[in-house]
């Protein structure tokens, strides 16, 4: 089975531990409900500028070890059974799992699901570009917004991939 990043509500954990007792599930839910203040939603006054991933969600999101749920701006990844989704998480798994990355962050910080919104940089390199690159993602401009900062250099690197069928402009 495939991990995915969801919310719940802690207080639906609590209702369900005492039809879980004895079961493999009961020391899992124990465990995360001891550690809610790492899991919960993040409070999104608070933006690292460094940190180190923990996990890779999925082709444009990633956690860090402070528990901060990150999305990259600028891109959107494909989703959960979508062509190439297998091929963007493990990119970006190769990328940044594990490693000391530095956050930028743009006119945008935070996003209705409580995530940070933020350039990842990994080895000097702008993920979210190199994502576009290898045409593993998307770019994803917003035409009544202000513009990215690295707008530009999202939009040639989607360029880039299209003209050279890279991942989802392959076909």
């Amino acid at each position: 089975m495939k991990s995915k990043l969801i919310t719940v509500p802690e207080e639906l954990l609590k209702n369900i531990l005492p039809f879980v007792k004895g079961s493999k599930f009961e020391k899992e839910i124990k465990e995360l409900l001891e550690n809610t203040g790492k899991y919960q939603s993040q409070n999104i006054s608070y933006f690292p500028m460094k940190g180190k991933v923990e996990r890779v969600v999925d082709g444009d999101t990633i956690v860090l070890a402070n528990g901060s749920v990150v999305r990259y701006v600028g891109i959107t990844a494909p989703e959960n059974n979508e062509p190439f989704e297998k091929q963007s998480s493990e990119e970006n798994k190769k990328l940044v799992e594990g490693k000391s990355v530095i956050l930028e962050y743009d006119n945008y910080k935070g996003d209705k699901f409580g995530r940070i919104l933020a350039y990842v940089i990994v080895d000097g390199k702008n993920v979210s570009v190199e994502m576009a690159r290898k045409g593993l993602a998307q770019v994803v401009i917003y035409q009544k917004k202000k513009p990215f900062i690295y707008a530009k250099e999202l939009l040639n690197a989607q360029t880039e991939a299209r003209k050279n069928r890279r991942g989802i402009w392959s076909k």
